[in-house]
């Protein structure tokens, strides 16, 4: 069971550490200041083909829905945890094409410490918190296993696929 504390919440690169310790078979990519991770436990997957569950966005490089650039120390987790998850924390996803533009859920992206519908990828089952906190550490805990679960069963139907 994923367990974070106030420090592990502290910024970007501290929740990254969190992850890495406590979820085996974590593979992770930086660029520009944001991390992209993976679950690719046997290190078969090749790069390209890899699609990460989770998220650090530390800057508005992609989006300045959230207004990431407020002050250096603003990131944003986003993660996909599947509809089940998704639906029971904020219902129904958005029928819109996602990855295009910002979706019109009704979300204030600014808002921290609150877990909300991704504001590009809401209708693919991601949330997201910006500046997670004490209000959001334990949803956050519980969804960040859900999304982790949902991409070790993707990796195990992958793989049967290659075998």
């Amino acid at each position: 069971m994923l367990s974070l504390t106030g420090a592990d919440l502290a910024g970007a690169a501290a929740f990254l550490s969190a992850l890495e310790r406590q979820l085996p078979g974590l593979v992770t990519s930086e660029g520009s200041g944001d991390w992209f991770v993976f679950y690719d436990p046997d290190r078969v997957t090749v790069p390209e083909r890899r699609f990460p569950f989770l998220t650090l966005v530390t800057g508005d490089r992609y989006d300045a829905a959230s207004n990431l650039d407020r002050d250096a120390d603003t990131f944003r987790v986003n993660l996909g945890v599947g509809r089940a998850a998704y639906e029971a924390r904020l219902g129904k996803a958005p029928r819109v094409a996602a990855g295009y533009q910002v979706i019109a859920t009704g979300a204030d992206y600014t808002a921290t410490d609150t877990v909300l519908p991704h504001p590009f990828y809401a209708p693919l089952h991601w949330v997201c918190v910006v500046n997670p906190g004490p209000r959001t550490r334990d949803d956050l805990a519980t969804l960040v296993e859900t999304a982790y679960a949902e991409a070790a069963r993707h990796y195990d139907s992958q793989r049967h696929e290659r075998d």
